[in-house]
């Protein structure tokens, strides 16, 4: 999609095609060996296709569809003949019914729901081997315990500062094996243009 969905897949797409890359790479012990992916809040489901293309042998893409982007999700992946990959409708809330994945990818969501920690936890819990995370954090609050909901300027949704968010990793005790911050340029606010990611390795 062109304005600033383009401009902000290009800030995320390279740290979040790493990671996926990597924990798929550090998922297996011989060739053969089959790792699941899924991706929660997965929109047009474009992490999914992507790990396919990266070496997980099976994937899921789970979202509510909220926005009407989860519809086309199936036919792009039929068009790039991608196989072995299904597209579920889902709340995230309820993605305990999903059972566990090798690498479980939570992408630009937590910052829109009024759970954010919670849904964090069922993300770790789902996840067998790695979970990756990115989300929205605020440029205009540096604050270390900083958290509002409603997120600064919406009727919904919830936002960390960048130093709040890392906080929170700290203190869940995830074994991070990598982090980074970037700028969403797409975005105008403060409040929306900071990005965090994190590769978790689960024990």
């Amino acid at each position: 999609m062109p304005g600033f969905f383009e401009t902000n897949q290009k800030a995320k797409a390279p740290i979040i095609g790493a990671y996926i890359q990597w924990a798929v790479a550090k998922c297996k012990d011989l060739i053969g060996d089959e790792v699941s992916f899924i991706e929660l809040f997965c929109a047009d489901g474009y992490y999914a296709m992507l790990a396919r293309h990266f070496g997980a042998t099976s994937a899921v893409g789970l979202d509510n569809d909220q926005n009407g982007y989860f519809q086309k999700s199936m036919l792009i992946a039929e068009r790039l003949k991608i196989s072995n990959i299904r597209f579920v409708k889902l709340d995230v809330n309820e993605m305990d019914a999903m059972g566990c994945f090798d690498i479980v990818a939570n992408l630009g969501g937590l910052y829109h729901v009024a759970n954010p920690v919670e849904i964090l936890r069922k993300s770790y819990s789902l996840a067998k081997k790695y979970l990756i995370v990115q989300t929205v954090v605020s440029m205009a609050n540096s604050e270390p315990d900083y958290f509002e909901i409603p997120a600064p300027g919406w009727t919904w949704g919830s936002r960390f500062s960048r130093a709040s968010f890392d906080q929170l990793i700290v203190s869940l005790g995830y074994d991070v094996v990598d982090s980074h911050f970037n700028v969403l340029e797409g975005n105008d606010r403060p409040e929306d243009r900071g990005s965090v990611y994190y590769l978790i390795r689960v024990s």
